[in-house]
């Protein structure tokens, strides 16, 4: 839905039973805080550039409250209600609400009063694959002259649009800013003007980037915080690796420079439970978990590509759940929201997996729709540097041949008597890792060069191009391929 569009859906949702646009004075208002709006002569307008809202204050305690924002996560009529009900308290705190009756598909709508005025609330939506782009409005007015005030409202909300800065304008204060990584120059995201932002790309091997920010707000009542340098990959607990001394919690590395930690699979709701309570919710007492839910919506589409892989004998899924909390620190009461996205990776000989998306907030209770929309933004705003990812993607390509050939050079300094001694020792270390990795040896007859290739067919192929086919029969693909000759 176009949001020219939604607007006028929530106006005729909002004033029900409008007869016009009355015979008050107008006033266009082409730029305000990103906001262009028609208003009676004499309102007040408003805007919060920290917030990215809009109020309009009439002469007789009319109000109008415009709310642009972006929420993680798909809405629907159930799931929209209690978003509604928040955020239009953040915007009326006074306000008491009806239950949110809907509004067509993609929007609801909830009466209210405050004191002796009248209140309405409404919520528009549209879905994305990132999130719901939404817009929130609030009116209210005294109940003696609700009813003449319906047609302006009306009007107002009609007029309203979302304009951003105006060309050749220097706002004071812009609400965001954009913050780039500074050890990697990999990735780039929007953050609140004057927040404190830290993180980063971590390097920990030439394969094991973890990528890892936080944003403070200035007065330390909002924390948010996307993905955790500390978190490593998981590698699924086998009898090989407890054979081999490697049990759950310990840690293995398979080569590379890439540390692994052992330990079984843990899906996104799961995991993000656990995190809150370990790490994000760390300092707090009496966390208590108000809501956790699985969003298979989430990884529908992902999973359905994912299952190409398993024509190459590699199982891929990706679970995403997230949690709301509410905890004390130092005696002030909190509120918190994380979700966590882990992707599990399996093959005949094991499995790996790792924590794929993570975000979320900890803020002060009253604070809790702030953290949730600049969340939202900054999530959107995410973008990685091509130039880097580019790099990386060369850099993950030729680690193998690397490490290969700096194996050969120290190796020339050993001497032969010791490689006879560890003879039988090497080829057990061989067999173990191959078996540990889901790769087995095969030999080029015509080079006598040995090539890992991963295990599960019963035949290998090469062509004269270096590809390399495996097949269940001994059926060449083509004339172009010769026999490869497999390693006990």
């Amino acid at each position: 839905m176009k949001r020219s569009m939604a607007v006028l859906v929530v106006a005729a949702g909002l004033c029900q039973g409008c007869r016009g646009q009355g015979a008050k004075d107008w006033v266009a208002h082409k730029q305000v805080g990103g906001f262009s709006v028609e208003a009676p002569r004499g309102w007040n307008l408003r805007a919060d550039p920290k917030r990215g809202s809009l109020e309009i204050q009439g002469t007789n305690r009319e109000q109008v409250v415009a709310w642009p924002l972006f929420i993680p996560g798909r809405l629907e009529g159930a799931s929209a209600a209690p978003v509604l009900r928040k955020l239009a308290t953040a915007l009326l705190p006074d306000a008491r609400w009806e239950p949110a009756q809907p509004q067509g598909s993609s929007a609801i709508r909830a009466n209210g009063r405050a004191g002796d005025r009248l209140a309405v609330s409404a919520l528009t939506w549209v879905n994305t694959p990132k999130g719901a782009a939404c817009y929130l409005y609030a009116l209210a007015a005294p109940e003696a002259s609700y009813r003449q005030n319906e047609d302006t409202f009306a009007r107002v909300l009609s007029s309203l649009r979302v304009t951003g800065a105006a060309s050749g304008s220097q706002p004071a204060a812009p609400a965001f800013e954009r913050w780039q990584d500074p050890r990697e120059n990999a990735f780039s995201l929007e953050v609140p003007r004057g927040w404190k932002t830290t993180g980063g790309m971590f390097r920990y091997a030439s394969v094991d980037t973890r990528a890892a920010w936080e944003t403070v707000s200035p007065d330390g009542q909002v924390r948010i915080t996307g993905g955790d340098a500390e978190l490593p990959t998981f590698t699924l607990p086998t009898q090989m690796l407890t054979m081999a001394g490697f049990r759950e919690g310990s840690w293995y590395s398979p080569g590379y420079g890439v540390n692994m930690m052992v330990r079984r699979y843990l899906p996104g709701v799961a995991f993000a439970r656990e995190y809150v309570t370990a790490k994000a919710a760390r300092g707090c007492s009496d966390v208590t978990f108000t809501d956790s839910r699985e969003r298979p919506d989430f990884v529908q589409a992902i999973n359905a590509v994912n299952a190409q892989s398993r024509n190459l004998g590699v199982a891929i899924s990706l679970t995403v759940g997230e949690v709301a909390f509410t905890c004390r620190q130092s005696g002030q009461p909190m509120s918190g929201y994380y979700f966590a996205g882990t992707q599990l990776t399996q093959h005949p000989a094991g499995g790996l997996w790792n924590v794929e998306h993570l975000g979320g907030f900890l803020a002060a209770s009253g604070k809790a729709a702030e953290a949730q929309a600049v969340l939202g933004r900054i999530v959107q705003s995410i973008q990685v540097n091509p130039q880097w990812a580019s790099m990386q993607q060369n850099i993950a390509a030729n680690t193998s041949q690397i490490v290969s050939r700096t194996h050969q050079e120290i190796s020339k300094t050993i001497s032969d008597s010791y490689w006879s001694r560890q003879t039988v020792t090497d080829e057990l270390s061989r067999r173990r890792s191959n078996a540990i990795l889901g790769v087995e040896d095969v030999v080029d007859p015509q080079t006598g060069r040995e090539i890992k290739v991963e295990s599960g067919s019963n035949h290998y192929w090469l062509d004269h191009r270096g590809a390399i086919v495996g097949t269940d029969t001994d059926t060449r693909p083509n004339l172009d391929f010769r026999a490869l000759i497999r390693r006990p």
